[in-house]
């Protein structure tokens, strides 16, 4: 416990007024988020539609070729000095020192990661392509201008593509290139998209939705004459060119400024600037930590024979209970899975949001590749509800390595997370807290909502909790960071994934590197950030004792978004002071 003399008391809270000098601060840090938000919206338009904000159009593409690429990063850096400028210390419990937090990050990924040149060898599961079915469920349509804005976009995305393949060509010639695994993965889907005929693709869904006949036809013409004939260009590029001198190596090392840019990865996703040597050891260890909490657990479902983690996964799987009999019973389980958790809102956070989540599975072509579970979030203005879509292939799927990913993607994960922002975020927060999402934070809360669940009783049974474990992404973590700074091969990394996460099918494993490889750094933030939002949870329980509720430090910790770790540890002090 703190205690406080009443003079720093005195000065601490004098220090909190405003100033004329902090006022002007202040104004500054606004205009500059709106100038970034502003910016973004015109460069990145598609990112920007996904952020639930109000958008003022929708007939626009990310910038994707490197001189815009360049001028952006150009851009970010003058605000970036303009930003350096100003003392948030001088403001620190006003809405504006949240926005300087935002952009300060915002601002130093840009500047750690512009050496990867990303880019030139942007090739992923996770890619464009696996978007694009959600773009099309989120295009606005349904009056004249919406149409004509639908279409325009749709048209352009026929040049994007090339510059994609013009992109990548480049990323060749300087050394930048993607690995044939992860070229291989993304050449499987778009073989799976390209397999159907344009008019019964999910792609249609617009036209589907609009329902006005002379829209349908023209809108089949775009994706007919322009996405298809792009997409085949892009997948013959591909299989043709770019695959036969793809990199064989998982690790970034070998490319210009590798390791540079690794370090710079990490924490620009994370926000943790942590050597990977070290990260490499954390990661290790909480592995063991799991394994440890699933035998135990183990031990008491099935008794002796629950030996060690090999023997506990070999029972797991040879368990009935752990099938399901058809697609049918997975969305059963799904839908009851979240009901339970939406019913026990009130003890996550003190004001729960009241939004509510729909359920729908991932596109046909895209659900061999696809995660367990992927949220994609409401718009302020009703068009679409929060989604969860799902995975729901039967013979891939085991009972108890499917409710963690529930928990993670709704609630208490990254629903409550993200509706509770949208709803009672705290009033004076700038729209770029709820537009920048640093995953470390955000990845992070969500992996720390599985284990939170269990204290809630949202699980099934110890078996569920259990396949938490066994699904837990750690191992992904050390894979991660065996590939790029151990030596790691492949192989290694698969039969690494195959023990370690043995409730599912052991050919997932090699599709997991594959993608682990083709977006380095990307899986730290799950298990890092988790332990990270545990750590917080630890020091705050420990310094309040019986004054804490764990309600309210969640409530204090998400109201204005996912803020770096650094500024979320400076809040959570100023937090425990005022209890």
């Amino acid at each position: 416990m703190k205690f406080f003399r009443p003079a720093s008391m005195l000065l601490a809270v004098m220090a909190a007024l405003p100033s004329h000098a902090g006022a002007d601060d202040r104004a500054r840090v606004t205009a500059l988020a709106d100038r970034y938000v502003e910016e973004f919206q015109k460069n990145f338009p598609l990112s920007y539609g996904f952020s639930g904000l109000p958008t003022k159009r929708s007939d626009g593409v990310d910038l994707n070729s490197p001189a815009d690429i360049a001028r952006w990063q150009a851009q970010l850096a003058g605000m970036a000095d303009e930003l350096a400028t100003i003392d948030p210390a001088e403001f620190a419990t006003a809405p504006e020192w949240v926005t300087w937090q935002f952009l300060d990050h915002a601002f130093k990924q840009a500047r750690l990661t512009k050496v990867c040149r990303s880019e030139l060898w942007s090739v992923s599961a996770l890619g464009w392509q696996a978007s694009l079915s959600q773009i099309a469920g989120i295009q606005p349509v349904g009056s004249d201008e919406a149409r004509a804005q639908a279409l325009s976009r749709w048209r352009a995305f026929g040049p994007w593509m090339d510059q994609e393949i013009e992109n990548l060509r480049e990323g060749k010639r300087l050394g930048y290139l993607a690995t044939a695994a992860a070229t291989s993965s993304t050449l499987g889907q778009l073989d799976q998209m390209l397999a159907q005929a344009p008019g019964e693709s999910p792609l249609m869904e617009p036209a589907t939705r609009d329902g006005t006949p002379a829209f349908a036809a023209e809108w089949k013409a775009v994706i007919d004459g322009t996405l298809w004939p792009a997409l085949k260009r892009y997948r013959d590029f591909l299989r043709d060119e770019y695959l036969p001198h793809a990199r064989q190596s998982p690790s970034i090392a070998g490319m210009p400024d590798g390791r540079e840019c690794y370090r710079g990865l990490i924490f620009a996703i994370t926000t943790v600037d942590a050597d990977p040597e070290s990260l490499f050891e954390i990661a290790q260890a909480q592995v063991e930590r799991e394994h440890k909490i699933a035998v135990d657990l183990g031990r008491k479902l099935y008794g002796e024979r629950a030996t060690d983690w090999k023997t506990l996964g070999e029972l797991m799987r040879a368990d009935p209970r752990e099938r399901f009999a058809s697609t049918e019973e997975v969305r059963e389980f799904t839908q009851r899975t979240y009901e339970r958790a939406e019913a026990a809102a009130a003890r996550m956070v003190l004001t729960p949001p009241a939004g509510k989540v729909v359920l729908q599975p991932f596109p046909e072509f895209q659900q061999a590749s696809a995660p367990g579970g992927q949220y994609l979030p409401a718009a302020d203005d009703g068009s679409r509800p929060a989604t969860y879509f799902y995975r729901n292939v039967v013979d891939d799927l085991y009972r108890s390595s499917l409710q963690n990913v529930i928990l993670h993607e709704t609630l208490p994960g990254h629903h409550l997370q993200i509706q509770f922002l949208a709803e009672h975020g705290r009033k004076g927060n700038h729209p770029v807290s709820r537009l920048l999402y640093f995953s470390g934070p955000g990845e992070g809360w969500a992996t720390y909502a599985e284990d939170f669940a269990q204290e809630l009783g949202l699980y099934d049974s110890d078996r569920d909790y259990i396949g938490r474990q066994m699904g837990s992404i750690s191992p992904m973590m050390v894979v991660d960071l065996g590939m790029q700074v151990k030596g790691w091969t492949p192989e290694q990394a698969t039969l690494y994934l195959q023990e370690g996460m043995p409730m599912r099918p052991p050919q997932r494993a090699a599709q997991s590197v594959a993608l682990i490889s083709s977006l380095p750094s990307f899986v730290l933030s799950y298990p890092l950030g988790g332990i990270k939002w545990q750590a917080m949870r630890a020091r705050a329980e420990q310094e309040l004792g019986e004054k804490f509720d764990v309600r309210a430090f969640h409530q204090v910790l998400l109201e204005d978004g996912m803020l770096p770790f650094s500024a979320l540890e400076a809040k959570l002090d100023r937090w425990i002071a005022s209890q």
